[in-house]
């Protein structure tokens, strides 16, 4: 039994791969992706690695407060809205 387990943690390891290689390979034909790679900025990313890192996790960890931000201002306007369609009817 012992035996058996490695082998299954080895395929499913190699099945992972497989989907993980798939997945790389569609975001790299990707027509839009393609022509970012082309462009200066997304050669500039490509030379430096940390760099094109730090801003992605930048990017993702602001995404966040710019995103309660927005639904916080939807939601002032809203209420302001209700508000000023009770006052009016009163």
């Amino acid at each position: 039994m012992a035996k058996e387990e490695p082998r299954s943690i080895s395929r499913d390891l190699q099945e992972l791969q497989k989907k993980l290689c798939l997945l790389i390979e569609f975001f790299q034909n990707n027509p839009k992706v393609m022509a970012f790679t082309k462009s200066p900025l997304g050669q500039y990313l490509d030379r430096h690695p940390f760099l094109a890192l730090a801003l992605l996790v930048f990017i993702v960890t602001s995404a966040v407060p710019v995103g309660f931000f927005l639904l916080l201002v939807i939601l002032t306007t809203l209420v302001a809205l209700v508000g000023v369609i009770i006052l009016e009817d009163h």
